[in-house]
């Protein structure tokens, strides 16, 4: 049985979800569609993303967007956190300035950029949201080579390990549970970010169907693509990474 502050937890955030929509379809009852539109209405549009191809076209265009700036922020990120850990003369250079100005620029200053330099495409799209997921990238990684055992490291130098070989064999299993919280950030943070990229510099995706609704006055698609998105981070969060995670703490705490 479940302890009773739990179970009261859930009962106060579902009372405070249905308060929410409560209120919500009480103020739509009272303004124009337009500007608030009724919970029945972007349930049809959140309907309709599903079901018409064009839509989901949009929404694969996105997730592809996603995937592919993760997983070069992630090879980036990590490689640039290395050569911060072999090279001590980089470590100013990468966590005193790069990172901090990477930090500083924000992601519509990248995605206009983006868009001087590449155009209005997919480049410009994947490339903004890369280099706003760099930073969190390369702290992430960072901080998990700070945390390693330097005598495992060393060890594995003594018997013979190459710096090839100490990252594959040595240092990258021991960094993993790291390694995996950067792709879990960088997930959640990439899906803020490519709506704004693909709503300046895109020419596919649910930031530039978000636009076309913004031109056509489509508020209902608006809320409904918000809601296709929170969606789609909190299943991926809940059952991909919150299953990773579990198998991860489980095996590392036996270790």
């Amino acid at each position: 049985m479940p302890p009773a502050f739990l179970t009261s937890r859930r009962w106060i955030t579902l009372a405070f979800v249905l308060l929410l929509f409560i209120a919500w379809q009480w103020y739509s009852a009272h303004m124009p569609p337009v500007l608030i539109p009724s919970p029945a209405r972007v349930w049809d549009r959140f309907v309709e993303l599903w079901t018409d191809p064009k839509n989901l076209a949009y929404a694969i265009s996105s997730l592809i967007h996603v995937t592919v700036s993760v997983v070069l922020a992630f090879v980036l990120g990590v490689t640039i956190a290395l050569l911060g850990y072999y090279f001590d003369i980089l470590d100013l250079a990468i966590y005193g300035r790069l990172t901090p100005f990477l930090n500083s620029f924000s992601s519509i200053g990248w995605a206009f950029l983006a868009m001087i330099w590449f155009g209005v495409n997919e480049s410009s799209v994947i490339f903004a949201t890369t280099i706003v997921l760099l930073p969190f990238a390369i702290i992430n990684a960072g901080t998990g080579l700070r945390e390693l055992d330097r005598e495992v490291v060393e060890m594995g130098r003594s018997f013979g390990r190459g710096a090839r070989g100490q990252i594959i064999w040595i240092i990258l299993p021991m960094m993993f549970p790291y390694l995996f919280a950067t792709i879990r950030l960088c997930f959640g943070i990439g899906w803020q970010v490519v709506l704004t990229a693909e709503l300046l510099c895109g020419s596919s995706g649910l930031g530039m169907l978000i636009n076309l609704a913004r031109q056509r006055y489509w508020t209902d698609m608006v809320f409904a693509v918000a809601a296709l998105i929170l969606l789609v981070v909190y299943l991926t969060d809940r059952i991909v990474f919150a299953a990773i995670q579990k198998r991860l703490r489980r095996r590392y705490e036996l270790s």
